[in-house]
């Protein structure tokens, strides 16, 4: 049995600047993702809130209505 770790599981070296992760990019622009939200999602901050906006403000409309008293 090979005791050795994988090369891309090693532990980080900080000599090297290496966090002992694999690196992720993001699917839309290729940039380097270092979140862990965005490494689990494979998109950065910016093109996830590109592809996924915020839904806008949508109240729900009341109307008031003359109701009869409860005994």
């Amino acid at each position: 049995m090979n005791d050795e770790p994988l090369p891309d599981c090693a532990p980080a070296n900080p000599a090297d600047g290496g966090t002992g992760r694999p690196p992720v990019w993001c699917r839309v622009c290729g940039r380097p993702l270092t979140g862990r939200a965005s490494r689990r999602t494979g998109l950065g901050p910016a093109c996830d809130a590109r592809l996924h906006p915020d839904r806008p403000d949508v109240r729900a409309r009341r109307h008031e209505v003359e109701q009869d008293r409860l005994f």
